[in-house]
């Protein structure tokens, strides 16, 4: 009678542990996002606005779902590995080579990824299997982020960041 309430502990503990393990690589990668983010913000509404990437846009909606598909994997397939071995040099001690990998390969995604993703969405979307997933994704995602922003390590990133954003927004008006 023991033995399922051993597993029932174990799986628990296990539970708590791949949370906790999640909620740390969502709370950086948030964190990391909402460093960059509105650094890129401007170049990205930049470049949206450029014709060359207005036809870019065009052309996604005129080619064949696949086709999107393929065009958005070829980057992905380049930048995230970029980012994984970002950690992986963090973890070898290698901070400033990590950090500034990871800032490059983010600030490329940011670029790269999410323009073809935002400009080719449609087509995407006509691919079942994609859309599906994708749903399934925002929800784990909606999931992830509830969890994390509960904890108190989210909280106190956002404090930091909110300060800190406050504090460049004094530093600019003294200047002026």
């Amino acid at each position: 009678m023991a033995e399922p309430r051993q597993r029932s502990t174990a799986y628990r503990a296990a539970r708590a542990v791949g949370r906790f393990v999640v909620g740390i690589f969502v709370v950086a990668y948030a964190v990391l996002d909402a460093i960059l983010s509105p650094v890129f913000r401007p170049l990205i509404r930049f470049l949206s606005e450029l014709r060359l990437f207005e036809a870019i846009g065009a052309l996604l909606l005129r080619l064949p779902p696949y086709l999107v598909l393929l065009i958005l994997a070829v980057p992905f397939v380049v930048l995230e590995p970029l980012k994984v071995f970002a950690l992986y040099w963090f973890a070898l001690g290698h901070l400033i080579q990590g950090g500034v990998l990871l800032i490059v390969a983010h600030g490329l995604s940011i670029l790269t990824l999410e323009r073809l993703y935002h400009a080719g969405r449609p087509q995407l979307m006509k691919i079942g299997w994609f859309a599906t997933l994708m749903s399934w994704l925002g929800g784990l995602r909606d999931a992830a982020l509830s969890f994390a922003r509960s904890t108190g390590a989210w909280q106190w990133a956002a404090r930091v960041i909110r300060d800190s954003r406050a504090w460049v927004r004094r530093l600019v008006r003294a200047a002026r």
